[in-house]
């Protein structure tokens, strides 16, 4: 218990984003097309920490707080396989000590979160989104808008949240 309420509040930063008045669509909902365009936007603008370390990948769906996080499933995270990139369960990640770093358990690794925290349907074709991501002390949120045109989600729009 201890282990997962350190590895949430490294997490927290991610999820002061304001919220929307509509409901965004369920959590098992996320694992989409639209939600898989937003995690690869997130991929294109993190920045190169850490250079020539390996660094392991984690996506989490919805709200991260005290009481948990919701792991994308494996099946959602084989989407991202092209990218050639190492993707761990959020389950097996773990807080290091002394300085709280969340890292793949493994590897002891420090490992990106990568969080699709809302995805909401504005009508049959367009998305909002937030997500961000946090390595070590470092992380950012974004806001996107994105569109389905010829059967392809793509991001239109993206903006930093400030203060991230």
């Amino acid at each position: 218990m201890t282990r997962r309420l350190l590895l949430l509040s490294l997490c927290l930063s991610l999820a002061a984003c304001d919220s929307s008045d509509t409901a965004p669509l369920p959590l098992n909902l996320y694992e989409c097309d639209a939600g898989e365009a937003t995690i690869r936007h997130l991929i294109t603008t993190l920045p190169e920490l850490n250079p020539g370390v390996p660094k392991s990948y984690s996506i989490v769906l919805g709200e991260i707080n005290r009481d948990g996080m919701t792991p994308a499933s494996d099946t959602f995270t084989k989407r991202f396989a092209d990218l050639k990139l190492k993707f761990i369960n959020a389950q097996n990640l773990k807080d290091i000590e002394p300085d709280h770093t969340i890292a793949e358990s493994d590897t002891r690794l420090a490992a990106f979160v990568l969080q699709l925290r809302k995805l909401q349907p504005t009508s049959a074709t367009t998305w909002d989104a937030q997500a961000g991501w946090s390595y070590k002390k470092e992380f950012a949120r974004i806001k996107l808008s994105l569109e389905a045109k010829d059967g392809k989600v793509s991001v239109v729009k993206s903006e930093k949240v400030e203060g991230s």
